[in-house]
C-alpha cells in the first residue's frame, strides 16, 4: 500500500473487477456534474435531473476581473469584488446559504480581513450569518485544501490568479491544483 494516496486506492488495488460510483446526488443541478461525468466518469453517472431549467442564478458562472493584478499570493482587486459580491448576496438574497473558496491560504486571510472590516456593524450580514448558524448552513470562507463537502446554495470562487503588476501574461503556476491530485481538489469543488 505504499504510496497509495487514499483508502479508495488500496481498495482498487486488492478487489476486482473496480466497481464505480454509478449514482450522484449531491450536486443541486445536473450541470454541476456533467464536465465530471463526462471527463472522469466516461458519462456512466446516472445524475437527477434538476427541477429548473439552467439560468443566470444557477450553475457555473465567470466574471472576469479586468484590473484583476496577482502579487504576493493574492489578488487585491478579485478579492474586493469577491466581498462587494458577498455583502449585495447576504442583503439581496438573505435566505440562500453562502461560501467562498479561495485556491490559496493567503487570498483566503485577504478576503476574510476585507470581509471583517467591512461588514461590521452591517444588521443585513449579522442577521445574514446568525439565520445560516443556526440552519447548520454556516457562512464560510474556505481556502481550495480546506473545502471538502462543504456544500451551499452559493459559492464564490475566488480564482486568485492573474497577471503580476506591469504584465498582462499569467503565469502558468496555479498552486495546489498544478500537483497531480489538483483535479481532484476541483471536482469536490465544482460539483458542490
Amino acid at each position: 500500500v505504499e504510496g497509495i494516496e487514499s483508502i479508495l486506492g488500496v481498495c482498487e488495488h486488492l478487489y476486482r473487477p473496480v466497481r464505480t460510483l454509478r449514482w450522484h446526488y449531491r450536486s443541486q443541478h445536473e450541470s454541476l456534474i456533467a464536465f465530471s461525468n463526462s471527463q472522469f466518469y466516461e458519462d456512466r453517472l446516472v445524475v437527477f435531473p434538476a427541477p429548473v431549467k439552467r439560468n443566470s442564478n444557477l450553475g457555473v458562472n465567470h466574471h472576469f476581473i479586468k484590473d484583476g493584478v496577482y502579487l504576493d499570493r493574492r489578488n487585491f482587486p478579485e478579492a474586493e469584488y469577491v466581498v462587494n459580491a458577498v455583502l449585495e448576496h447576504m442583503r439581496l438574497r438573505p435566505a440562500e446559504s453562502l461560501g467562498v473558496v479561495t485556491l490559496n491560504q493567503t487570498q483566503r486571510e485577504l478576503i476574510e480581513d476585507i470581509f471583517e472590516r467591512r461588514s461590521q456593524g452591517n444588521p443585513s450580514v449579522t442577521q445574514f450569518l446568525e439565520h445560516h448558524k443556526k440552519a447548520g448552513w454556516e457562512f464560510f470562507i474556505k481556502n481550495l485544501e480546506n473545502v471538502q463537502g462543504d456544500e451551499r446554495d452559493v459559492i464564490y470562487i475566488s480564482t486568485t490568479f492573474g497577471p503580476p503588476p506591469g504584465t498582462s501574461v499569467v503565469r502558468k503556476n496555479f498552486g495546489p491544483i498544478n500537483r497531480p491530485d489538483g483535479w481532484r481538489r476541483l471536482n469536490v469543488l465544482f460539483t458542490r
